[in-house]
């Protein structure tokens, strides 16, 4: 009995998997048709359908007749078409290709429309993941496996006209190709895309495909190929091809027309038009292009509109060309995923995603990795962005590149994509698969791409080993290189080796909030002339909106799961949550890589991309000027635009004392693309400013009134800057100081304040109301345990934790001297309570006698203490009465090695709970927390200071050790072993109440605003 029912279930299995094999994107026998995809010709079937899912990829007996017209589908539920089963709770979200083998039954109905009549009704889906068949009436329809490609069914022959008409859809999570359509996201399945339905005649639109060749005077030649097809071969009307091309005025600039002979099916046209509106992702111009069937009485039979682009690609050297001009790609990866709508987005969605990414200055999306839904290029054609579109194929199915017979499949992949893409402007590029191997398999492919398309350029995304050797021997069919995580050596040896442009389609990979990268490659992006730009990986974290309970993923052996079934970080950090209730799940590290959260809250990479990738930037510095005298500022600025000047564009300038605007005005920017430009601004400084810091602050403004970009140049006033830390303990002394010294402490009272530091090495601050701050001496030797450092550390955990260590003072002596106490400590801070490890030295405490407060420090390491450290600094818990940061100095955001660009001098503040609070911030010359009633005053001796909110205490460390955040590939910026790092630094601290008149922090700061923290989440990932 035992073996029958083993070869009962291997035969079920067999049959599964031969079930899943017959679900192909080819050999379906199904006619083309162009798209029709006018508002009025199409009747959509979005909606709730009825839905029952099924485990296996069979249908069990009692649902055998689950698609007949009269079967009760009563107790069946209720699903939201397009959308995915996970997303609506049919089941639990998998990642990457650990699918479970599920079938989907869906079922909706409609009427027949007697508009209908005498025409064949076309049945439109736009993606199903994975593989599905079409039944209407009970009758299949046919069947396709390709989940991100289109499928039209002619369902004429199995209509009613007089009663309903049962639709009918069983979706299986396998297909022949299925595992093409799985990467490293979560892989969900369900209609995903529009389902609708469209009638055309007897003789139809089979294809339409237009083509722009743009000469070097700009004058455009316009070709078009029209595909004419019959269903009856005889055709009783006669007809005619009339097509129009007209601009946004609707002027007509081509018009053609031709009969349609019945032994013809190919119609080819040609027109000239001089000094078009060229399409660009700068100027996104776009023309209508109207194609109609008409008969002798005139009538419309079948209308195509839509909006196509003038403009050419062509591949020049190691330059990129769109319209005879280079262009380079500051570019982003994007998956097609949403928490909420999962794989089916919105116009309005996408629009917004768009509009975001607008503001962060980017050109160029890869589509990763599969060619996204109809609405996103129309968005692309239309806003202007640089798409580069990929046929589906990802690694996880590599192992079928080596196989001939999913030759076919791969090609009806390819054909599916450039068929229904190929008028879309924005497409400038062909990407084929992602990761793969390059197998004679694949580069069938590319040179059946390059037959279907020959006017744009071909690549393959590669990893790094597999691109360093085809960049020495690539293919013949392919235009562009394309590498991903490429480190310096290898760029070195490819811009060596190759003939050919480099695009880096991945770099600079955004794991959590790290992307210590970023600054560097496209720096260098921006001066290897071999290499045309790159997308960052990616866009946005890829996340599923749940309740946070991850019932996959973890095992008592996770070794036993495979790499796409196991979460290898704790729960804390599978995601974010936005309150108690709801979870973006990303996997944990696997998802966690875009510059924006899931929901499209921007993370601090958001805003380094942006100024990075600015087309306007300030190449100044800094300046020179004098008091008492008219200055003249030159400023060089660069448009790095490609193609359009910055007329229109106005650069705003003020002169800034602190917070005091001393002049100010404005200038209209003419600079042509590509170029640079020095503007001169002109300005009387006056005889005297405070502390003698003067700032010029510049902003460039889009015509519309919008800031892209701002910089704060540092005005140097002949050497006469004024040192904020000097003028702090060079301070006069305006009150009465009192100094007690004990074997076991040491105290100085100035005004209202008592400082006292005690024999075990706890600091405090005391006024009338008692303590304001008590604090050990504690030493920072690196960052909380975040997503980031966790993934870094799965194999080498070289970061110590905890990272915030408390002193054994093993030496105590204080004395008193006319100008204050002085206190000497040898401390010694153990790693995570062991002494074996440890960082040892001397602190001096000098506190002086007009109340302000040196903390001197010289540490290392044990000789055996290893690892490294990420940030390492003297360190002071300020307690929970305060709230608020506000410093002098880069910001606002953290500055670490590889993360500085985005940050600028001037006053900024911080509520402790805002999610951009902690980190390191640099050339800080004055910080203070505040909680409205006291100020406490810091100044670092190396313009580090960290802020840090631990449980609703802020900490502040002198930071003598910073280091970058890595990324999911490389170690931090600047890490360096413990064994060979000094650790140095010194932090002066005083305390203010609010109501003091005669403060050099009022004198700075002038008020200190209450800041709202935002809070968009109840709890991150962190770092």
């Amino acid at each position: 009995m035992k073996i029958k029912m083993i070869l009962l279930v291997s035969f079920l299995l067999c049959l599964n998997g031969l079930l899943a094999s017959t679900i192909t994107s080819f050999g379906s026998g199904q006619r083309h048709f162009y798209p029709v995809r006018e508002r009025m010709m199409v009747k959509s079937l979005n909606g709730t359908w009825k839905f029952k899912l099924i485990k296996g990829l069979l249908v069990p007996n009692e649902l055998s007749n689950w698609n007949t017209t009269d079967f009760d589908i009563s107790g069946w539920g209720d699903i939201t078409v397009p959308g995915n089963w996970e997303t609506q709770g049919f089941k639990i979200p998998e990642y990457g290709n650990e699918i479970a083998e599920l079938t989907g039954l869906y079922r909706t109905s409609f009427d027949y429309d007697s508009a209908w009549e005498g025409q064949h009704v076309i049945l439109r889906f736009d993606g199903v993941h994975f593989g599905y068949e079409v039944f209407v009436n009970g009758q299949k329809a046919g069947q396709w496996g390709s989940a991100y490609n289109l499928c039209q069914f002619d369902i004429t022959p199995y209509l009613f006209s007089d009663k309903k008409n049962i639709l009918s859809v069983k979706v299986m999570t396998r297909s022949m190709g299925w595992e093409f359509d799985t990467y490293d996201c979560w892989g969900i399945a369900g209609i995903t895309r529009n389902v609708e339905l469209f009638a055309i005649n007897n003789t139809y639109l089979e294809n339409v495909t237009f083509v722009s060749n743009v000469n070097p005077e700009l004058d455009a030649e316009i070709r078009l190929r029209i595909d004419v097809n019959r269903f009856d071969k005889i055709e009783k009307n006669s007809l005619q091809l009339n097509i129009s091309l007209s601009d946004p005025q609707n002027n007509h600039l081509l018009n053609f027309t031709r009969a349609i002979s019945e032994n013809i099916n190919v119609y080819n046209f040609e027109g000239f038009i001089e000094h078009p509106l060229l399409w660009t992702a700068e100027t996104p111009n776009l023309y209508r292009l109207e194609v109609c069937i008409v008969d002798a009485k005139g009538q419309i039979q079948q209308r195509i509109n839509e909006y196509v682009g003038i403009r050419s690609v062509t591949m020049d050297g190691y330059e990129l060309k769109v319209n005879h001009r280079s262009i380079l790609l500051r570019g982003v990866c994007l998956n097609e995923i949403d928490p909420k709508s999962g794989r089916a987005l919105t116009y309005e969605e996408r629009r917004m995603q768009l509009l975001k990414m607008k503001e962060a200055n980017i050109n160029f999306i890869r589509t990763a990795h599969y060619s996204f839904a109809p609405d996103f290029l129309k968005l692309c054609n239309e806003m202007g962005f640089y798409v580069c579109n990929e046929v589906s194929f990802g690694a996880r199915g590599a192992d079928n590149l080596s196989k001939e017979e999913f030759i076919p499949e791969l090609k009806a992949r390819a054909e599916a994509t450039i068929r229904r893409d190929k008028n879309n402007p924005s497409i400038i590029i062909w990407s084929l698969g992602n990761e793969n191997p390059y197998t004679p398999i694949v580069e069938e492919v590319i040179k059946y791409v390059k037959e279907k398309d020959p006017t744009r350029p071909r690549g393959l995304p590669q990893k790094a080993g597999d691109f360093t050797a085809f960049t020495k021997k690539p293919s013949e069919n392919v235009d562009i290189v394309m590498g991903h995580y490429l480190n310096d050596a290898r760029i070195d040896q490819a811009i060596k080796d190759t003939r050919l442009p480099i695009i880096h389609t991945e770099y600079a990979h955004a794991q959590g909030n790290a992307f210590n990268e970023f600054e560097s490659k496209f720096t260098r992006i921006l001066k290897e002339e071999k290499v045309i730009g790159g997308s960052i990986w990616c866009w946005s974290d890829q996340a599923i909106l749940t309740n946070g309970e991850m019932k996959i993923g973890y095992s008592s052996n996770p070794k036993a799961l495979n790499r796409d079934a196991r979460r290898d970080l704790p729960k804390e950090y599978q995601g974010i949550w936005i309150d108690s209730k709801r979870f973006l799940d990303t996997f944990g590290d696997r998802g966690s890589d875009g510059i924006v959260y899931a929901d499209g809250y921007p993370k601090e990479s958001f805003y380094l991309v942006r100024k990075m990738y600015s087309p306007v930037v300030v190449l100044t510095s800094f300046l020179n000027g004098k008091l008492n005298a008219k200055n003249t500022f030159s400023v060089e600025l660069e448009n790095r635009f490609d193609f359009i000047s910055l007329h229109g564009y106005q650069l705003k300038w003020q002169v800034k004392n602190l917070q005091k605007v001393l002049d100010a005005g404005s200038f209209w920017l003419q600079i042509p693309a590509r170029e640079k430009s020095v503007i001169n601004l002109n300005t009387q400084l006056p005889q005297m400013v405070d502390f003698n810091d003067l700032t010029l602050y510049l902003e460039v403004l889009t015509p519309n009134g919008k800031r892209m970009y701002e910089r704060n140049l540092p005005i140097e006033l002949d050497g006469s800057n004024e040192d904020y830390m000097s003028l702090v303990k060079n301070a006069a002394s305006t009150k009465k100081s009192k100094t007690k010294v004990t074997k076991t402490n040491a105290s100085l009272t100035y005004g209202e304040y008592s400082y006292n530091i005690s024999h075990k090495g706890v600091f405090s601050v005391v006024n009338e109301k008692g303590k304001t701050i008590e604090t050990p001496l504690l030493l920072r030797v690196g960052r909380p345990e975040t997503i980031m450092l966790l993934t870094q550390g799965l194999k080498n955990k070289y970061y110590w934790n905890p990272y915030l260590l408390e002193p054994i003072v093993e030496e105590f002596a204080a004395i008193k001297k006319d100008d204050g106490v002085y206190v000497t400590l040898q401390c010694r801070w153990n790693r995570n309570g062991q002494a074996e490890q440890y960082i040892s030295g001397e602190v001096t405490v000098f506190i002086a006698a007009n109340g302000k407060v040196q903390f001197d420090y010289n540490l290392k390491a044990s000789p055996n203490a290893n690892g490294n450290f990420l940030e390492c600094g003297l360190t002071l818990n300020l307690g929970k009465s305060f709230d608020q940061f506000d410093w002098l100095g880069d910001g606002p955001y953290s500055s670490t090695p590889g993360k500085t660009a985005y940050n600028e001098r001037t006053i900024w503040q911080l509520h402790r709970d805002d999610i951009r609070f902690n980190g390191n911030r640099m050339n800080v010359d004055v910080g203070v927390v505040t909680n409205g009633a006291q100020h406490i005053a810091f100044l670092s001796g190396n313009g580090n200071m960290g802020v840090e909110n631990v449980n609703g205490n802020i900490h502040i460390s002198q930071n003598a050790i910073v280091a970058g955040y890595g990324t999911k590939f490389t170690s931090p910026i600047g890490l360096l072993p413990i064994a060979d790092v000094a650790i140095q630094g010194t932090l002066i601290l005083f305390a203010e109440n609010a109501h003091e008149d005669a403060s050099i922090l009022k004198s700075i700061f002038k008020m200190f605003p209450t800041v709202v923290p935002e809070k968009p989440y109840l709890r991150t990932y962190g770092w």
